[in-house]
């Protein structure tokens, strides 16, 4: 900048100003008191479309408009006090209205006085139409990603936030302000840092990535999103950051929660008896070939108990089957509270018929438990006018032990159990048997 101002000064040393008059910027020089034209160049006349010689000698304020004269005002009185003064105006020309960049450069006397001073002028219009297009372009960039359905962060390489619009604010319930400056794992709870280190590496090396993830809402609450990030490289291909679209999906989540929930209560729904809220037959059978499989191969003991009620058609024939249903749920109860072992299953295989499966235990525990649980159920004194053994209702209980073996199936056992069964009903009832 100096040396082309110093060039211009000692081209005015020059007669006639040829060199300047073939240059396309516009050229003046102006007598700093009386500010009035001494030169101009071709380009200066061709702008205002009038003739050196009406120029020359002219005030300013003659040929530029009052508007243009107005502006220029300031900007004289700073090239007066020897500094070079710059602006940029919108010039009414005979050529049309142009942005111009306007350079006022001092010129001193021999006693450092400032006595002209060089107009320079050059036409800008092309890079202001530029600058006006990539403002409305930012602008209509900006108003997509402010109104866009998606939230969008981008970080910094240190990854600071650097901006954030309203829609992740408002989703995460913060202010814009409140989230400037935050760090991307300050929105993380503490089961995802570890893994933000190895997405981090990703990133540092160009990868871009799309997950499910929640993040950290301001209230500490939990919000689900899908984030889609993309990293910012440079010309060298060195991390400048990530811009971050984060999608909202967290009432998706919330019913795929709800759904899995759901199914997860069909699930035991299937698997319950309805009225004693045991297990059912259905959920007991399958339960039963899984742990024979697994005792089977270790030649593992497995213990059934078959249990029912004595007398029970009796008791629903004169107490109604409204009270027969309530004596189910009893001794259901009864039966299940004999039970401490998390290993023992107990179900209703069917009517008035109970069975459970003692893995690993041998027949003296079984009968144990078994006594147990006809103790149980006497003990409910729940009366049974149509039993013909006892006032109250009693259950007879048969008992099998075997070591479980790949050639053996396990419904042999059970039919084993039913038959010890069927001994202690036929010996009198109320009573266990092997």
């Amino acid at each position: 900048m100096k040396r082309k101002h110093f060039l211009l000064k000692n081209f005015f040393k020059a007669e006639p100003f040829f060199i300047l008059n073939n240059i396309s910027a516009y050229v003046a020089y102006i007598d700093a008191i009386t500010l009035r034209y001494k030169f101009v160049n071709n380009a200066f006349i061709k702008a205002y479309n009038i003739s050196r010689e009406q120029i020359i000698g002219k005030h300013m304020n003659e040929i530029l408009s009052e508007n243009n004269y107005q502006n220029a005002i300031k900007y004289i009185s700073i090239v007066k006090k020897g500094k070079i003064a710059t602006y940029e105006y919108y010039f009414n020309m005979h050529i049309g209205k142009r942005w111009i960049k306007v350079e006022y450069i001092p010129e001193f006397d021999i006693n450092k006085k400032v006595c002209s001073f060089i107009v320079l002028g050059s036409d800008i219009t092309d890079r202001k139409i530029a600058e006006e297009k990539l403002q409305k372009s930012e602008a209509r960039y900006r108003f997509m990603v402010e109104t866009a359905n998606e939230g969008i962060l981008i970080t910094g390489h240190d990854l600071k936030i650097i901006f954030v619009n309203n829609k992740l604010a408002s989703m995460l319930g913060y202010e814009i302000k409140e989230l400037m400056g935050q760090r991307f794992k300050d929105l993380l709870f503490e089961e995802h840092l570890e893994d933000l280190k190895r997405k981090i590496l990703e990133r540092i090396q160009g990868k871009d990535a799309t997950y499910d993830q929640y993040l950290r809402k301001k209230d500490g609450s939990k919000h689900w999103v899908t984030i889609s990030v993309k990293a910012m490289m440079d010309n060298k291909n060195n991390y400048m950051g990530s811009f971050i679209m984060l999608t909202d999906i967290h009432a998706r989540k919330m019913l795929e929660e709800q759904l899995k929930a759901a199914i997860k209560k069909l699930e035991v729904l299937s698997n319950v008896d309805g009225l004693t809220d045991l297990a059912n037959r259905r959920y007991f059978d399958n339960i039963v070939s899984l742990e024979y499989d697994k005792l089977a191969k270790h030649g593992e003991l497995l213990s059934f108990i078959m249990i029912d009620i004595d007398f029970f058609k009796g008791l629903n024939d004169y107490y109604g089957h409204l009270v027969g249903d309530d004596c189910l749920k009893q001794v259901a109860k009864a039966l299940a509270g004999s039970v401490s072992d998390p290993t023992q299953l107990i179900a209703r295989y069917g009517g008035e018929e109970f069975i459970c499966m003692l893995p690993r235990t041998n027949e003296k525990d079984a009968e144990t438990l078994a006594e147990k649980m006809r103790i149980a159920v006497e003990n409910l004194h729940i009366s049974n006018k149509g039993s013909k053994i006892s006032t109250y209702l009693t259950v007879s209980l048969g008992i099998v032990t075997m070591q479980c073996s790949p050639e053996q199936e396990v419904i042999e056992l059970i039919n084993h159990a039913d038959k010890a069964l069927y001994r202690a009903k036929s010996t009198g009832r109320n009573r266990v048997c092997t």
